[in-house]
């Protein structure tokens, strides 16, 4: 395996990241990462949370014979550009220009999207501008914005509900003089829509206003509905964020081109969910690598995929 430092212009900055080659002459099959919604570097990671999503699928693909690509999202890390302020638009223009870098190097042998959460509504957006060979979803969602925020907000009033501890007993208190985490949630959007500046101050931090009002502009059933290319919808059984059952109306929506795979014990973060269940259970999930069978059902339905078909 080799890598190597990769910068990428995208409009008036540049992205940084990482490209994993296998050691075997080329040209490989290239997937280009796209993430999840936070602020992530190049390897899905925060400051407070190590997902380690993306390194971990570079490094066992280029075991397999296919190259990787990943980078910092604009504002984190080493990328140029103001996190906060980018809109959902400037995410899927990012992800255009590292696939527009990639198309036609005669290294590449097929392109690839690979998209995780928010990454899996860009990459279809992606190519509807860029030629791509394939697009592998992690985690996908069909629910509109809105409606998803309110089915995440009721799951997160679960679990504050269901903390102990004194610090768990202020939070719980603070949202149930504020009407609860879904009230919150609706006054958050509110306050969005009636706003067109791209930042705002809400419970005492600043929130990226315009990304959540491009977002509920976003017709998710619309956009999977164009895509013409063969689709990996995996879908996380265990997920408290985006609803396992929106899988089959994904593959359904794509039709003869999607390749639906559930695995029943997932949660979000990738990995099995253990004793406890929704965000409750992440803290103790992170401590465990991502899920084996998350990269091998990648790695099978690539080479499914890039396998000549009997004419």
């Amino acid at each position: 395996m080799q890598e190597q430092e990769i910068k990428v212009k995208s409009d008036e900055i540049f992205l940084y990241g990482s490209l994993t080659t296998p050691d075997t002459p080329g040209p490989h099959p290239l997937v280009i990462c796209i993430h999840g919604s936070g602020p992530l570097d190049r390897n899905e990671n925060t400051r407070f949370m190590e997902l380690n999503i993306f390194n971990t699928l570079a490094e066992r693909l280029a075991d397999a014979g296919v190259a990787c690509f990943r980078y910092d999202k604009r504002g984190i890390a080493k990328s140029g550009g103001h996190y906060l302020s980018a809109g959902h638009h400037d995410l899927v223009a990012d992800a255009l220009a590292a696939a527009r870098h990639f198309e036609g190097d005669p290294q590449v042998e097929k392109l690839i999207l690979l998209g995780h959460s928010e990454g899996t509504i860009i990459a279809p957006q992606v190519a509807q501008s860029c030629k791509i060979d394939g697009v592998i979803m992690l985690a996908p969602f069909v629910t509109p914005l809105e409606a998803l925020l309110a089915l995440q907000g009721a799951e997160m009033q679960r679990h504050i509900d269901s903390n102990k501890g004194l610090a768990a007993w202020f939070v719980r208190q603070y949202t149930r003089l504020s009407g609860g985490v879904v009230a919150i949630n609706n006054r958050l959007i509110a306050h969005v829509r009636r706003t067109s500046k791209p930042v705002i101050w809400r419970g005492g931090k600043r929130v990226s206003a315009r990304w959540i009002r491009e977002l509920l502009e976003i017709h998710p059933a619309e956009t999977f509905s164009k895509l013409q290319c063969p689709t990996l919808v995996l879908v996380a059984g265990a997920d408290v964020q985006c609803p396992p059952a929106d899988g089959a109306e994904i593959a359904t929506l794509i039709g003869e081109n999607a390749t639906h795979v559930l695995i029943p014990d997932l949660s979000h973060m990738l990995r099995i969910e253990g004793d406890k269940h929704g965000f409750s259970g992440y803290a103790e999930q992170l401590k465990q690598p991502m899920e084996p069978e998350v990269v091998q059902a990648v790695m099978v339905w690539i080479q499914d995929m890039s396998e000549p078909q009997p004419s």
